[in-house]
C-alpha cells in the first residue's frame, strides 16, 4: 500500500507513461501509472491470498510454517520497496526513458528489506506457533 501512497503524493508530477519493466538494455516496458497501481495491489492480493491460504491450512511443520511466513513478507516487502521506489524516481520525468534507478543501489536495498521482511515474518509465525 505503501506505493498507493507515494502514487498518491506525486501523480501530478508523473510522466503519462511509467516504467513497467527493465530488462537487460534498459527500460523495455511502460503503461500508465494507474495502471500499473492497479496490477501492482491485484498481484499483492493474490499473493496474500497465497500465503493466507498456506499459513491457515496448518498441514505443515512449524519450521514450513515459518518458512512461509517468511517468503510471504520477504517477497511482499521486497516488491514494495521496488515499486515505491521506481515510482518515486518517475516523478518530474516528461520521458520515462530517463528513469535512473541504478540496479546497483536499488538491488541491494531491496534484498535487504526482503531479507528483513523475512525474519519479521518468521519471528511472527514463531510467536503465533508457541500460543
Amino acid at each position: 500500500m505503501a506505493q498507493l501512497a507515494v502514487y498518491v503524493a506525486v501523480r501530478g508530477r508523473l510522466p503519462d507513461e511509467v516504467v513497467s519493466h527493465v530488462g537487460s538494455s534498459g527500460p523495455d516496458g511502460f503503461m500508465s501509472p494507474l495502471k500499473l497501481v492497479a496490477i501492482t495491489i491485484a498481484t499483492y492480493l493474490a499473493e496474500a491470498a497465497l500465503f493466507g491460504y498456506l499459513l491457515i491450512r496448518r498441514r505443515q511443520t512449524a519450521g514450513q510454517y515459518r518458512l512461509v511466513a517468511a517468503c510471504g513478507w520477504g517477497a511482499g516487502l521486497g516488491e514494495g520497496y521496488f515499486l515505491t521506489a521506481s515510482f518515486a524516481a518517475h516523478a518530474g520525468l516528461s520521458d520515462p526513458r530517463d528513469l535512473d534507478f541504478p540496479m546497483s543501489v536499488h538491488g541491494p536495498i531491496a534484498i535487504a528489506i526482503c531479507l528483513a521482511g523475512a525474519a519479521l515474518g518468521a519471528a511472527l509465525a514463531w510467536k503465533a506457533d508457541r500460543r
